[in-house]
């Protein structure tokens, strides 16, 4: 997994790194694992139990995985495991394609572990311009997504639950996991830089992710919360 590809992933991993400190190697659900990439690279990265689920798996997901990486069918609104089963989970670009997202997150708390961490990505569905850094997209493909967006947009029809990329706002992210999570923090401006430092000029990145109009220049937005409990150790404690 090159720095093109996966970004979330990577910078998930450094984050539970960094809030888990020296604890033993997590229990990581991948809510919408796709291709399996992104699982198989956090297992390999922190260890543990790492459990991928999708609704419909596909080919390539279905090989064989390594020794505990599980990738399985699998609804994150009516997930097949108890209460408190995993110390964090991954959900990475695939809220906004759940037809409830709110109920998503209820069930994604419940088989979280108390202090247990979720990270969130999703569209900015202020954004300008989006899909930049799609990796598997051509150039074609992405003027026509930003083109199929702007259509939606004219037709009132920009709306995750009628099959828009829409994606959500910093705000309405944040009301959403407000109910059920608690220690939110903006991951925005991290992620940015840390996905494009080394792929844009400073001065533009800095007024993406930097400036008050990140609110419609950045393509995403991304979040980490953590469920009601016990202590765990803030970004950046020693």
């Amino acid at each position: 997994m090159d720095d093109d590809t996966h970004a979330g992933a990577r910078h998930f991993c450094d984050l539970m790194e960094q809030v888990r400190g020296g604890s033993p190697p997590p229990a990581v659900l991948v809510a919408g694992c796709g291709l399996g990439h992104e699982a198989r690279y956090i297992h390999a990265r922190l260890g543990g139990e790492t459990v991928g689920v999708d609704r419909v798996l596909a080919d390539e997901a279905r090989e064989p995985a390594p020794e505990g990486c599980t990738l399985m069918e699998a609804s994150v609104l009516e997930l097949p495991f108890e209460d408190e089963s995993f110390d964090a989970v991954f959900y990475h670009h695939v809220i906004e394609h759940v037809p409830d997202a709110p109920g998503s997150l209820v069930e994604l708390a419940r088989v979280l572990r108390p202090g247990g961490w979720l990270y969130v990505g999703t569209p900015n569905r202020h954004r300008v311009v989006g899909y930049l850094g799609s990796f598997d997209a051509t150039l074609r493909d992405k003027l026509a997504w930003n083109l199929a967006d702007y259509r939606a947009r004219l037709r009132g029809e920009f709306r995750n639950e009628l099959g828009a990329h829409a994606g959500f706002t910093e705000g309405e992210l944040r009301r959403l996991m407000d109910p059920h999570f608690t220690d939110h923090r903006s991951l925005t401006s991290d992620y940015l830089h840390f996905k494009y430092g080394r792929r844009l000029p400073a001065p533009v990145l800095r007024v993406v992710a930097d400036t008050p109009i990140a609110a419609v220049a950045a393509p995403g937005i991304y979040a980490l919360a953590r469920r009601p409990g016990h202590h765990t150790p803030e970004v950046g404690d020693d």
